[in-house]
């Protein structure tokens, strides 16, 4: 009797026990232990554990666009150009060049080796407004640096710079008028 019930025994375990246990290989039983430590949710380096699809060339073409060539009446699969370049890197490094030459400017002004170049620079400022650059030519043409001494023109830069907020724009402009001569004064009212 007791072999039988040993039998009946070994039985049930063997119908029975393979329904209990859900995972059969290692990768099902890592999955239920991480499901259970989750609460019930797999996260997605659980999820994605399959090998990556490896396209061939044949996959490849067949999932590119058609166009028709309309002499051969064929169809040919093109590819679309893809943009490798990075524009937003290149105008960061633009934006960088345009800061340094700028600033290499600046200093060229304050060491009076203005060049052409220098001069071409700081009009290219002047144009877009810019008070600094206003600032820094008025004060070239007040002091001589780089252009000839031109107090009429500083005057109406400092001027210029003034009505842009640029500090103490409006007390050079007083200076320069003082150290104007009769005659550039009065050329200022007839402009």
């Amino acid at each position: 009797m007791k072999k039988y019930n040993n039998f009946i025994l070994a039985l049930i375990f063997a119908v029975f026990l393979p329904s209990l246990v859900q995972a059969t290989s290692l990768d099902e039983l890592y999955r239920d232990v991480v499901k259970s430590d989750n609460e019930g949710y797999l996260p997605m380096f659980v999820k994605n554990r399959r090998v990556p699809d490896v396209f061939s060339e044949e996959d490849v073409l067949k999932k590119l666009p058609e166009q028709k060539v309309e002499q051969e009446n064929t169809t040919i699969k093109e590819a679309k150009p893809i943009n490798l370049i990075n524009e937003r890197k290149i105008r960061e490094e633009e934006k960088k060049k345009a800061l340094l030459k700028w600033q290499n400017t600046i200093e060229a002004v304050q060491q009076n080796r203005v060049t052409p170049v220098e001069l071409e620079e700081i009009n290219n400022h002047i144009e877009k407004n810019d008070p600094r650059a206003i600032e820094i030519f008025a004060w070239m043409n007040a002091r001589g640096v780089g252009v000839p001494v031109n107090l009429a023109d500083a005057f109406h830069l400092y001027q210029r710079a003034a009505t842009l907020n640029v500090p103490k724009a409006a007390e050079n402009a007083a200076l320069v008028y003082k150290a104007m001569t009769k005659q550039q004064r009065e050329s200022l009212t007839n402009q």
